[in-house]
């Protein structure tokens, strides 16, 4: 038997593939305070892929109808990029864009599956030939540079993610550079957010369909709930924010707010949505909400309906985080409950 047949025999497939991205979005990068965490190596499933990247599950087609042309596909399979985990973070780079919307998109798969047990399936495609029939959807196409708009959509006719990019016009120059680009497609819960959506609709197609108020609203709050709580899979994000508030995840914090760079951008003083507080438009401070009742009553446009139930939800989390510590909190504090000042030991943070 040739040498290289033996060799090849003795090497097993990789379980998983590494890939650099960023944990939020581009612009935690420019804070001194956010910049190390930002920028995290993903870790998916292996799969031999095509150059887009095309694997079992995504296929990314980087055509921008804005300038009529087909970015170079990256090839993730190259072996300059396997020895590196991938490109390296770049908003200019057309080709990280392309591994970024792989990699989240992938990482939310995985969730899913491991939370089900079973492989996910996108939704069949309903086609028309004298006879209504179901066509199998292999693969979810996403397109990191869609239009040139400040929008991002899953789009069930055509079983496809459409990313956005546009100018931005922040309210304040010191929160956004104005006139930069921003680019959906490098926003972690925006990728998040969007492939839910696909995920859902294979799961049940039925809920795309507006038979009340809540069932979009549902749609969109599902969506947010995944984008958000996938934050706290990563454990370094996790360590830093916790050491942040001094392990109270009821104060302000990274892990509730939603695409903070596409909220900035678009002229808010915050992130697009944040399960814990918002800031107020005319003191610039940041406050946890305080809802009044009548919300659910009052409330029907659809991301903003999901928000009363994204917020539930956190709600019954830090309730439950809170119960779970009681007796850590009153091992650190010698019973009386109140923190030392200066910053937690961090066996102290790794526990919590």
């Amino acid at each position: 038997m040739p040498d290289k047949v033996i060799q090849d025999l003795l090497v097993t497939k990789p379980g998983t593939r590494k890939l650099q991205g960023y944990a939020f979005d581009p612009s935690l990068s420019l804070q001194i305070d956010t910049a190390p965490i930002n920028h995290m190596i993903y870790e998916i499933p292996w799969e031999s892929l095509e150059a887009g990247p095309v694997g079992e599950y995504i296929e990314v087609i980087d055509y921008d109808p804005t300038v009529n042309k087909f970015y170079e596909p990256v090839n993730l399979d190259h072996p300059y990029l396997l020895a590196q985990n991938g490109l390296a973070p770049a908003e200019s780079n057309p080709q990280f864009h392309q591994q970024m919307v792989y990699a989240v998109a992938m990482t939310t798969i995985k969730n899913f599956e491991s939370a089900l047990g079973r492989k996910i399936l996108w939704a069949p495609r309903l086609v028309s030939n004298n006879a209504v029939f179901q066509e199998y959807v292999p693969r979810l196409r996403i397109y990191p540079h869609a239009m040139r708009e400040a929008n991002a959509y899953y789009s069930p006719e055509k079983k496809a993610i459409l990313f956005g990019y546009f100018e931005s016009m922040p309210a304040a120059n010191t929160i956004e550079m104005p006139g930069a680009y921003v680019f959906t497609c490098l926003s972690h819960d925006i990728i998040a957010h969007e492939v839910t959506h696909a995920i859902l609709d294979g799961l049940y197609p039925r809920f795309s369909e507006a038979s009340n108020p809540d069932v979009l609203a549902f749609h969109e709050a599902f969506a947010d709930i995944v984008s958000l709580f996938q934050h706290f899979t990563f454990p370094d994000v996790l360590k830093h924010q916790i050491a942040n508030t001094r392990g109270d995840l009821a104060a302000q914090n990274e892990l509730g707010k939603l695409a903070q760079q596409f909220g900035s951008a678009i002229g808010g003083y915050g992130s697009l949505r944040d399960a814990l507080g918002a800031v107020d438009p005319d003191t610039k401070q940041w406050k946890a909400k305080e809802p009044n009742g009548d919300e659910y009553r009052q409330i029907m446009e659809p991301h903003d309906r999901g928000s009363i139930l994204v917020s539930a939800v956190f709600e019954a989390f830090i309730t439950i985080y809170k119960s779970r510590v009681k007796d850590l909190l009153r091992i650190a504090t010698g019973g009386t409950g109140v923190l030392p000042q200066g910053e937690l030991h961090p066996d102290l943070v790794n526990r919590l």
